[in-house]
Order: structure tokens, then sequence, then C-alpha cells
């Protein structure tokens, strides 16, 4: 919540004036207004008092109400989970805990990847079921939320009760787009730490969002995808999702564990909008799933009938996968697939090294191997064979039914890129066709996508998958140094996290070999990084938060800069400043 306003600072970063001591007596006493009041916003004051005609005394809190799981609303939940889910995915790395409320105070779900963020959660009783409202544990991110109707922080001994003094929690109302109800709250809840303000235009970006899923449940398409839904889920125990008009997206308390890139991969598959049983390979393992096709556009309701982990077989040695859970990986790994089985052409793009090749194949990519599953060609053969001569091979080789993959096509001039667009509208091929594209942002892929006529996969870069660095460090190992036992060290993995990375995937893979050239074996410490690596840091945990509001306020603001710094509370110029540092573009 707002600690005060002065004129010309945003409230957002207004430190308080007061101690948490001075604080702690007024909210224990809720004293006639002094200097110290007069500094505190008003709203909070107010909470305090609403909080001690209900309680008493903060002491008199001594643990969290909570409600039987089958008194809540999981209408609700099911409504919000999907957007929510890609919130918190995106929230990977901050240490941030995501919240969903009813109108009650009564927590529906909570969502993070950090394993202390939810044990935190789990000791100050904030789990499903909890009641924060106001006259349960006083004011909080959520009850006060619901009592002033607005999005709120509260910090540390702003809290009402003794044990969130540690915490600083961000809430923001959800209400119905027409009628103005209050359907529900979502809170961030956090660790105290300096730029916690950033939170706010975050948490109303969430906000957003979720009022829009709401408008799309009342269309009447919508409508009947939700009868559905909800009667499919009454019937069958195991999880269900349905895909609805405008990009609707519902999800079961069951189906909460489906990844984005889980649900991008069902909603690709069940696009035909064909009734039917099919098998995928999800991140749980192999799942059949039925779907069920709704009349007049209304979408589709698929529900996963069972499950089976993946069981390697005896029979032939394991084919080698891609590594990778990041959720930007796994959502290009899926939409890839996706493409395949459509036999459209599609560019893989990504900077130099993401693994555009591997990721085109299905498999590790090295150059100069064979690949007997794919016909692989290089667009750099154009400068040795001509252009009409490299054009002719690829005419060829599309015109069979194995997979071809066209690599660099960034290295084609204009007169080369017409010529492919041409082979590609005119040969009638069999197989996937997928062109690699090595550019420097999203923008300038969809550019030359755009005069091939072709959709763009982006593969993100290194540094925004950096969760998948040790399992891509321990692979790498095996494959180019198994006897040499290169472990990471913790403090190691901490600088390799901090590095920017500027070649990928292909520079983690060089420096694998580079240390196992020069003789080095067992555990991997800082000093044994090359030079360049040695001086980068992780980004903090304040540093992620901010880097993830500027995304949002960017987002929100469809890349204008000036009403991202709007959004944020700050201006132009620090906007640019930030962005550049974090390496972000508009």
């Amino acid at each position: 919540m707002p600690t005060g306003g002065t004129v010309g600072i945003p409230e957002e970063y207004i430190v308080p004036m007061h101690s948490d001591a001075k604080v702690q007596e007024v909210k224990n006493t809720i004293a006639p207004p002094d200097r110290t009041v007069r500094l505190l916003n008003p709203d909070l004051v107010k909470s305090w008092q609403r909080s001690q005609a209900a309680i008493g005394a903060p002491g008199n809190i001594r643990d969290v109400p909570q409600v039987p799981e089958d008194v809540l609303d999981l209408h609700l939940l099911d409504m919000f989970q999907a957007p929510l889910t890609r919130v918190s995915d995106e929230l990977i790395g901050t240490g941030l805990g995501l919240l969903l409320a009813d109108a009650q105070g009564r927590i529906l779900q909570r969502w993070s990847h950090d394993h202390d963020a939810l044990a935190y959660l789990d000791r100050l009783g904030t789990v499903r079921g909890a009641v924060l409202s106001e006259d349960a544990v006083g004011t909080n991110g959520v009850g006060t939320v619901i009592a002033t109707g607005k999005c709120v922080q509260v910090s540390g001994t702003e809290h009402f009760a003794d044990f969130y003094s540690n915490a600083v929690c961000t809430g923001a109302p959800v209400h119905h787009p027409l009628t103005g109800k209050l359907l529900a709250v979502v809170t961030i809840s956090s660790g105290i730490f300096e730029r916690s303000g950033l939170l706010k235009p975050l948490i109303r970006s969430v906000t957003s969002q979720l009022e829009q899923q709401v408008l799309d449940v009342e269309q009447p398409a919508a409508r009947r995808m939700l009868a559905s839904f909800l009667e499919r889920t009454s019937s069958h125990a195991g999880p269900v999702v349905a895909f609805g008009p405008q990009g609707l997206v519902m999800q079961s308390q069951e189906a909460g564990r489906l990844t984005v890139a889980d649900l991008d991969l069902i909603q690709a598959s069940s696009e035909p909008r064909r009734s039917g049983s099919f098998a995928l390979e999800l991140s749980t393992g192999t799942a059949t799933v039925k779907v069920t096709a709704l009349d007049d556009g209304a979408g589709t309701v698929v529900a996963i009938e069972r499950e089976r982990r993946s069981a390697p077989t005896n029979s032939s040695p394991p084919r080698p996968s891609l590594i990778g859970r990041a959720p930007d990986w796994l959502a290009a790994v899926h939409q890839v697939a996706r493409h395949r089985g459509s036999r459209r052409p599609l560019i893989i793009a990504g900077e130099p090294g993401t693994g555009k090749a591997s990721l085109a194949l299905g498999l590790p990519f090295r150059p100069g191997t064979a690949h007997s599953q794919s016909l692989v060609t290089d667009a750099a053969e154009r400068h040795l064979l001509g252009s009409r001569k490299w054009l002719g091979k690829v005419a060829e080789r599309l015109g069979s039914s194995t997979p071809v993959t066209v690599r660099g096509i960034e290295t084609l001039d204009g007169q080369s890129l017409d010529g492919l667009k041409s082979v590609l509208e005119n040969t009638a091929g069999r197989g996937p066709v997928l062109l690699t594209l090595s550019a420097a942002s999203p923008e300038e892929a969809e550019v030359l996508g755009g005069r091939l006529g072709l959709p763009v996969v982006w593969v993100p870069p290194l540094r925004d998958r950096i969760a998948d660095l040790p399992s891509l460090w321990r692979v790498f190992t095996e494959r180019t140094a198994p006897g040499a036992r290169l472990d990471l060290r913790p403090e190691t993995l901490e600088v390799l996290k901090g590095y920017r990375w500027p070649g990928n995937l292909k520079e983690l893979r060089g420096t694998i070999e580079h240390l196992s050239i020069t003789g080095k074996r067992g555990a991997v410490l800082p000093g044994d990084l090359p030079p360049v690596m040695q001086g980068a840091r992780a980004l903090s945990m304040i540093e992620r938060v901010e880097l993830e509001a500027i995304r949002k306020a960017l987002q929100e603001a469809d890349g204008n800069r000036s009403k991202a710094a709007e959004i944020l509370g700050l201006s132009r110029a620090t906007v640019y400043r930030k962005m550049k540092a974090y390496r972000l573009t508009a």
C-alpha cells in the first residue's frame, strides 16, 4: 500500500518518514493524529482502526483461520487459473508468490516456482482455504483490498498482525467489467525490498488481464463453452481444459500442473475442431486426451483421460533429446512440433547459437554431422554453388517426403530470398520445411518473415532461460567431456547466471570444451571460468522484479516507452536507462 503522497514523487517510490517502532506504536494505540500519523497514508490508519474494532490489539491474532476446501468457489479458480499460471511462469526466478482470493478473502490458489517462497507462505498460514479478510487477520494485501476496493500495498509493520512484519503484500481487485461487482483479489507476496513499489503496476496489469477474461466469458459462444466445461469437470476426475473464442482458456483445478507450453500444444492439436482421442507428449509424460468440439465455433473441451510416464525401451539406444524446461523454450518447442504436423513452412528465428537448428531437427545438431531423418541445407552454400544451382538443390529436396531444414537464411541476398520464396510456393513437398534465421530481435525476424510470407517462432536466448543452465551444463559435459566430471559449484552457477551469454548455447558448449582441453577436472570454481565471465553477477530479486515490471508496462503500453514510464510512475529517461541496462526492446 502507498505510504504517503509527496508532490512530484510517485507514491510507489516514497520511503516512509517514520521508523518501524513508531508505526508499531501508532498501530497499537491508534492515537489521535499527530505528525507521524499525518505522514502515514490515511487509508492505512483507517484500516488499522477497522482491524482494532474487529480484533482488538494486534497480539490477539495468533493464527490464520481456514475454511474447508469444499466451500471454496472453484468455478472462479477455473476461470482464472490459465492466465494466472502464465503470470506465474513469467515470474520464475523472482522469489515472488501469487495469490488468488475470492471476494470474502478466502485463498483459492497460490502459485510460485520458488520453494522458499512457498515454505514462507506455509509458515504464515497462507494456504488454500485461509481467510485473510480484515476482520480475521487485520490490515493485509487481501483483506484491505476488499475493504477499500482499490490497489493496496502493505509493507512490513504496516500489517496489523505482527507475524506479517517481514512481508510485503501487493494486491488489487478484480471487478466485473460490466457490473463493477468485486469478483476476486490477486496479491503478490514477497519479502521486504527497496523497490517493492514496482509491484503495483505489475499487479494492476494482471488484474486487467483477468477482467478481460471475464468480459470474454460473457460472450454467447463463450457461455456455451463454459457450460460444456463445467459439465465435463463435474463428470471427469482428471484434468480438463477448454479453449474458446478470442483466446479464452479455462482450466480445472486438476489441470493446474500443466505448463503453459502444455496448454499451447493441446490447443494446437485440437485446432482442427474434430472430436476424438489421441496421445500427446506433455511435460508430465505421455497423455491420452479426449477432445470434444463444440458447435458454432464455441471452442473445444479437452479432458486428459490418463497419463503415464514415458519409459525407455532396451530395444534401441535412446534418441538424444532437446534440453530445457523454461516456459519460453518449451513454447517454441511445441510451436515447431505443431508446424511439423501441418507441413507448412516455418521460420525458426533467434540470436546466433540459441539452438535453432536443433529445434528444427528435434534433436541436438552439430555442423558436419549427418542426420538420416532430415535433409539439411546450408544457405551459405549459395556463395559456392551460385544462386540458381543452390535454389535447384533446395527445390529437389523439397520434393521428397523427408523433412527439410534450411539453415542460415539471413545470409541470402534479396534476389535469393525472392527465389527461395518462389521455390517454397511452387514446390509441392510432402515433408515439413523449417528454415532457421539468426536475428538480433523478434522484430527483425518478423520483417524477414513478412518478406517470405511465413510465420516465425522466436527461440529465447540463453540469458532468458537461466533456469535451464544446470541441466544444459550437465548434458553438454556428458557429451563433450564425459571423463572430466566438470561439476558446477553453487557459487560458479551464480556467476554463470549473471553472465549475459552473447554466444548463447554455442558459447556455453565452448566454455566446457575449453575447460576440458586445458585439463580441468572435477569441481569448477568461479576462477576456472574465462575472465570475461568472472565479473558477471546474477540479478538480485529486486532487479528481477524491476525487470519484470518494466516488461509488463511495455506490454500494456504496446511498446510505447512514454506510456510505460507513466504506468510505472517513472521518468521517460529512467525507463530508457533501465531498458538499456536490462537489454530490453520495446
